[in-house]
């Protein structure tokens, strides 16, 4: 019998990057909507729930409704826990050294935890992964993998350390031909743009040792020129015909508006591919995620490899409009691929555990 394709859908459960949003909006109400779509099809999914944010939260906890964006926040962890959900730990490096002025938010321009410095990469990870753990309680299975906020996970050397002593088995974030000059991230030159590998510890995107930790790619996909116009014109007529705001954000400081880290991280290109992504859901029409997730399905069906493995990453915070996509998605996908199966981060290391997935690496 072949082997099924495996889906695992990863959610990076957060605010906005620039510190802006409240946790019910774009976190525990969206959650809980897509945890209902997820029970109707019969899915487990994984989420990665953003701990720097809510480390800053209980360090200022006596300003504003901290206290109650807090309690919102293990709410959302507490909800994916009753329904099975996998949690996982997700850091967002620029909450380190973030400041309150004159009642705005300002986060650091650090947006890659790897801009850290060495001590301050190590408390916000224990620190995070501590909180976490403490949250989930005696329901906790395992927290054995870790999502990059940004998908920065550059320079990897100190972060491969912490990973390895807090048990850390799995990381995502990194994207074959990604470069983000402002963060310090260079992913051009990964050897392996889609199936896991066990990292280099001084390089990222080259395959190292065995029994290290092992980098799952984003999963690639593209757009082509139509669906690039349908694209580009369907958000034009929403921005012009929209009149919705936000009821979570209020007016942002020019100098927030200007913050633009991961500028210059979606390019064009010539040719029959001109706008190269990775498989995500945020809030993206059906088609979108129909033609997208077609084309992934047949690259990796097509690949020369026993363990095939797609991720779409999911962001929450987005969804507020899309749940009607989303839940054509899911239906399509459920509907018209028998020969797929859903599966977490924590299966997909008790997998490798089990040597049933053998990432690359330099020992074969």
């Amino acid at each position: 019998m072949e082997n099924k394709i495996k889906i695992l859908l990863e959610d990076d459960n957060e605010i906005l990057g620039n510190g802006y949003g409240h946790p019910v909006f774009r976190q525990y109400l969206p959650t809980k909507r897509y945890v209902e779509l997820l029970n109707k099809y019969d899915i487990k999914g994984t989420f990665y729930v953003d701990m720097a944010h809510y480390l800053f939260l209980k360090k200022n906890k006596e300003y504003s409704d901290f206290r109650f964006q807090i309690r919102s926040i293990e709410e959302t962890i507490n909800l994916l826990v009753e329904n099975e959900m996998d949690v996982q730990v997700h850091l967002h490096s620029q909450w380190v050294n973030a400041k309150i002025e004159k009642d705005n938010i300002y986060v650091s321009e650090k947006w890659n935890i790897g801009q850290l410095t060495k001590d301050e990469q190590e408390n916000l990870f224990h620190s995070g992964y501590s909180e976490l753990a403490r949250i989930i309680g005696v329901r906790m299975k395992s927290l054995d993998s870790y999502k990059a906020g940004s998908w920065g996970i550059q320079p990897f050397n100190g972060l491969f350390d912490i990973f390895i002593k807090k048990g850390i088995k799995v990381v995502m974030g990194p994207i074959k031909g990604l470069k983000v000059d402002s963060l310090n991230l260079d992913y051009s030159l990964m050897e392996s743009n889609y199936f896991p590998y066990f990292a280099d510890k001084n390089d990222i995107n080259k395959i190292g040792r065995k029994d290290g930790v092992v980098v799952l790619p984003m999963t690639p996909t593209y757009l082509n020129w139509f669906d690039l116009i349908r694209y580009m014109v369907e958000l034009k007529l929403n921005s012009f015909l929209s009149r919705d705001r936000s009821i979570d954000i209020g007016d942002i400081p020019d100098s927030i508006k200007r913050m633009q880290p991961l500028k210059g991280k979606d390019k064009l290109n010539y040719g029959l591919k001109p706008f190269k992504t990775h498989l995500k859901i945020n809030a993206q029409k059906f088609w979108y995620l129909r033609n997208t997730f077609k084309r992934s399905y047949n690259f990796i069906q097509k690949s020369n490899t026993d363990y095939k493995l797609l991720i779409i990453e999911t962001h929450t915070k987005d969804f507020k409009n899309s749940f009607d996509d989303i839940d054509k998605f899911l239906n399509y996908v459920t509907s018209n691929y028998s020969d797929v199966e859903f599966v977490t981060a924590n299966e997909i290391v008790n997998d490798i555990k089990k040597n049933i997935l053998k990432p690359l690496s330099l020992d074969e």
